[in-house]
């Protein structure tokens, strides 16, 4: 090596030769290199060599010569390893030359590669990294749409920056990303692929801020739709973590833009065809707002309006929105036709019996682990052989876009008028035309009642006579849960363990303030448990044991535990001794209910002692008269403006007391009435989730009959109004329309079916926590242009950017914790109280009423007749339709439902028999039975109608069934206990101020139902 140094003595340095040895020829010019020379260098630079470039640098830049030592004149270029002030060429020592020169050969290609990360990628034409929150329609960027962020995915972009970007992601994964015995790892808390993407986007956008598809556009809507203080978005965007709030509001701005043209365009297409495929579900909104700095013109207020939501209709037959068939099926006044006998014998009782079979079942296997392996065989009964209209397997999602609100008034006739036609408006049909097709509205009791009233009003001068509507079904529930709630609460301080007020106390359950307007989620929670006690008490004294629980676990030890179809026969047992109409009348009468020709009776209990009542003081006794030397003090005089007569107070339930001679079993009576009552809306419950509308049907033919008992009146005219609208005017396929879309489902998976006013009610939660945050009315451009249509994209995009994220889903309500502590308290309480053993002479202050009976007779003395009469718009059709010098035609008046014992049940028509029930007139329930078996002690209602009112607060969780083991599930993952709810959103703060003006009853006060000739003459 010596030798060979020597030899290089017409070079200055090693560094001379060096720089003459990798000669690099300038293209276009000659090379003054040997042909020995260029092919040493040329072999040893294309790595031919053993020894390749990687084994040189090692040793040059580890070289001990290399580094400057600390007692070098040059010490200071210690500081200068990978120096970004320094060029390579003003340091002497190689290894702080060689990494300050690496550094900036990194740094340039890491710049290039971020600079090309601001233009869109050119192969791939999905790629819109210039994505615009608005358009002046000269720039070329790309507009941002729905599309974009439902395509959003996290793992995506990562892809495309490691094609796209691999410097920079190399980099910052060496940075970022931990490792463990040099292999990097994915940490479950921080992942650093995630941190990657973020930390480049950022880079991106810091270049060119118009750079933003890719997050930064994506998380400013996040910000907005989360809530995120103004603070937070303002440090995010100058983070360029996201895009600014106002750009956020242009991006939403333009998605409902984009939104409301692809909408009007598919309507537009429907109709060109003949054909309707959308309907709308309206709602009103409202909120009260506390304006704490007074003044003209800032006062508290409550504010109102309307919103609305457009649905894709799906399972739709071509024409079955045909308006001129509709029409003339209306018109033929085929509804007169009904009779109490005939929608007694449309309802499925045989279908009835085997779902409260099944449900009683049901409930034994999930109270008992012994019995869950037949947990799924219980729901595969429930989803194959009981059901009735499923909605089809493999559905997609339905598709929704909600409208601009307004603030019209949808509890009034004219604000209901205008906001439907600004409906009309936005999907792009004209409010005064006439397609020739039906146009269908859907909403809750007051939207129902609103849009009836137009189609009468208005029908003559052509207006809203195309419009079919349909009460829905959540509100309709959850007023047969006040239903419920008011005929068995009882009183509050009653001992009655039929009473639900009772069984509240006992499990530590609090007794609503108002039992006739109950908060939805608690009261269906406390009614849910105590229905479950009271089933699983029959099935105790059925199996003749006091603990269940222990019972099963010797069966199970022994392996003889009931097969499903032995307890499925036990079930049709005690569901006919406890909840058929007959055992309820039984429990009146101890001659019935110990009677030897009724092999199927309730058990017998110890003797009935009442308990001895405290004496009370003589009222004609006054103190006064014993007690000498008393001032009598005179009583203060009214003030002046006191009103002459006060409004008599609700004074709730009364002490019931029986006529003497009673020998029933009130308690026991009770109970039935009860687990008769909760167990239709139970079973309606499950079928909503299950998708099974043909079920929820059913309910809802029996609902008219309860309501009619009730004191909710109107609904038992929405529910006659839309059964004689799928009985008798929809053909065939309207009715598979109606049917086929009165449920929604939002993941169009299996058992997640909801709805479609709770999914409304989702959003007017939005739209309500938005206004009183935001202040200014429903109607103003804000609103209309950015909340209100965009409402579904904010509760959807939270959920797919924690998924993008891949964040577990969180809860948005508390987990309910068990009740399985006050379930064996209230059982507990049955057993030692015998409340399902019959007493004869037990009664305790309480009366429940038999909603359904009282309702049957109800309508059998008049109510539907009375109801025919005014809801006949066969007639107005034909006095439109009828020329105008022909003769008006005679109508005969509606055949009297009082004749309907006689007459037999007509057939269903070819045309509607789907939706005809089976015939269950061979049915254990008889009408006849119902009607003269009367209570004559039945307490009476207070006259009020209640419905208008509306839940104080609730909730809007849904929840789904478990297709593995057949139970409901919580979408917020919570346990077993929320398995019959159906919908619901924990509204949190006061009670809600309910403005509604709802029609009027048009049964008079203190009308009273007669049903004996010396009834009518006491009258």
């Amino acid at each position: 090596m010596d030798v060979f140094l020597k030899n290089l003595e017409p070079f200055d340095s090693l560094g001379d030769f060096m720089s003459v040895l990798f000669f690099n020829r300038i293209h276009g010019e000659s090379d003054p290199r040997g042909l020995t020379h260029a092919k040493v260098v040329a072999r040893f630079l294309q790595g031919k060599n053993t020894t390749k470039m990687a084994d040189v640098l090692p040793l040059m830049y580890k070289h001990r010569n290399s580094y400057p030592s600390i007692n070098s004149r040059r010490a200071h270029e210690q500081d200068d390893m990978f120096s970004d002030a320094k060029h390579p060429k003003d340091i002497h020592h190689a290894r702080p030359c060689m990494s300050t020169w690496a550094l900036g050969l990194i740094a340039s290609e890491a710049r290039r590669s971020v600079g090309e990360g601001t233009r869109d990628d050119p192969d791939d034409p999905d790629d819109h990294v210039q994505l615009r929150a608005k358009t002046n329609g000269r720039g070329k960027g790309e507009v941002i749409t729905r599309q974009h962020i439902g395509n959003f995915s996290m793992s995506s972009i990562e892809a495309k920056y490691k094609k796209r970007h691999r410097v920079p992601m190399f980099l910052i994964q060496h940075m970022c990303a931990p490792r463990v015995k040099g292999v990097f790892i994915v940490r479950q808390r921080r992942p650093y692929p995630m941190i990657q993407v973020t930390a480049l986007a950022s880079f991106i956008v810091s270049r060119n801020r118009y750079a933003c598809g890719d997050l930064a556009m994506i998380l400013g809507v996040w910000h907005f739709a989360v809530k995120s203080h103004v603070d937070v978005k303002r440090v995010y965007c100058r983070l360029g973590s996201s895009v600014s709030d106002t750009t956020a509001r242009d991006a939403l701005s333009s998605i409902t833009i984009a939104g409301f043209i692809k909408l009007r365009a598919e309507v537009q297409d429907a109709l060109e065809r003949g054909q309707t495929e959308h309907c709308t579900i309206l709602d009103n909104i409202q909120e009260y707002c506390d304006v704490y700095e007074q003044g003209i013109g800032r006062q508290s207020q409550l504010k109102v309006g309307t919103a609305g939501t457009n649905v894709k209709l799906q399972d739709c037959e071509p024409g079955a929105l045909d308006a001129a068939g509709y029409n003339a099926r209306v018109a033929s006044g085929r509804r007169r036709e009904l009779t109490v006998e005939s929608l007694f014998h449309d309802i499925d009782w045989v279908h009835i019996d085997g779902v409260t079979n099944l449900h009683w079942v049901r409930k034994l296997a999930e109270f008992a682990p012994q019995l869950e392996p037949l947990r799924c065989a219980i729901h595969n009964l429930f989803r194959n052989k009981y059901a009735k209209h499923r909605m089809r397997a493999g559905r997609p999602p339905t598709k929704f876009q909600p409208y601009k609100a307004n603030s019209e008034r949808e509890t009034e006739t004219q604000g209901t008028e205008r906001a439907d036609r600004d409906f009309d408006v936005q999907q792009g049909i004209d409010p005064d035309g006439d397609s020739g097709l039906l146009s269908w509205v859907c909403g809750d009791g007051s939207s129902y009642a609103s849009i009836l009233r137009l189609s009468r009003y208005n029908a003559p001068l052509g207006k809203f006579k195309n419009k079919i509507s349909t009460p829905e079904i959540w509100h309709t529930g959850a007023t047969d849960l006040n239903s419920v709630a008011a005929n068995h609460y009882g009183l509050a301080t009653s001992s009655d363990p039929s009473s639900l007020s009772k069984c509240s106390n006992a499990a530590g359950f609090k007794r609503p303030s108002n039992i006739k307007s109950c908060d939805y989620y608690p009261t269906m929670r406390n009614l849910r448990l105590i229905w479950t006690a009271h089933i699983l008490g029959c099935w105790r004294l059925f199996f003749g044991v006091d603990n269940l629980l222990q019972y099963l676990d010797d069966l199970a030890t022994s392996n003889r535990l009931p097969t499903l179809e032995a307890l499925l026969e036990n079930a049709s047992l005690l569901t006919d001794r406890y909840v058929s109409q007959a055992a309820t009348e039984h429990a009146l009468d101890t001659r019935e209910a110990t009677s030897n020709e009724y092999d199927n009776q309730v058990p017998e209990g110890s003797p009935w002692v009442p308990k001895r009542s405290v004496a009370q003081p003589d009222p004609t006794t006054d103190d006064e008269d014993t007690m000498p030397g008393l001032v009598e003090i005179e009583d203060p005089a009214p003030p002046v403006d006191a009103p002459e007569e006060e409004k008599e107070k609700d004074e709730g339930p009364k002490h019931h007391q029986e006529i003497p001679g009673f020998t029933g079993d009130r308690v026991l009576r009770n109970s039935e009435i009860f687990m008769m009552e909760f167990g239709w809306w139970v079973e309606m419950a499950l079928a909503v989730a299950e998708g099974d509308i043909g079920r929820v049907w059913e309910i809802l033919k029996i609902w008219i009959f309860k309501f009619a008992g009730s004191s909710h009146q109107n609904y038992m005219a929405y529910l006659l109004e839309v059964y004689c609208f799928l009985r008798y005017e929809a053909s065939k396929d309207l009715n598979n329309a109606v049917l086929n879309n009165w449920l929604v489902n939002v993941e169009g998976e299996l058992g997640k079916w909801l709805l479609g006013d709770l999914h409304q009610e989702h959003y007017n939660r939005w739209l309500e926590d938005m206004v009183q945050k935001h202040g200014g009315e429903f109607d103003n451009k804000f609103f209309r242009e950015i909340i209100s249509p965009n409402v579904h994209h904010f509760l959807r995009i939270k959920e797919e950017i924690t998924t993008a994220f891949t964040l577990k889903r969180r809860g948005r309500t508390h987990t309910s914790p068990h009740l399985r502590d006050e379930l064996h308290l209230l059982l507990t309480m049955f057993k030692e109280q015998e409340v399902h053993l019959f007493r004869s002479g037990r009664s305790m202050g309480h009366a429940a009423v038999k909603q359904f009976a009282r309702g049957c007779r109800r309508l059998e003395a008049g109510k539907l007749d009375e109801w025919l009469k005014k809801s006949c718009l066969g007639d107005i059709l034909e006095e439109i339709n009828r020329p105008p010098k022909s003769p008006s035609p005679s109508h005969s008046p509606p055949r009297s439902s009082s004749s309907s014992m006689r007459s037999i049940p007509p057939a269903a028509s070819e045309e509607n028999s789907d939706c005809r029930s089976v015939d269950s007139a061979n049915s254990s329930h008889s009408i006849i039975s119902i009607l003269s078996s009367a209570d004559s002690n039945e307490p009476d209602d207070d006259g009020e109608d209640r419905t208008g009112y509306k839940l104080s607060s609730g909730s809007y969780n849904a929840a789904y069934i478990d297709p593995d083991t057949g139970l409901m599930e919580h979408d917020e993952d919570v346990e077993i206990d929320l398995e019959e709810l159906f919908g619901g959103a924990n509204l949190e703060g006061t009670e809600e101020q309910i403005e509604e003006e709802e029609e009027p009853d048009e049964e008079e006060e203190g009308t009273v139902y007669a049903h004996s000739e010396d009834e009518v003459d006491s009258e």
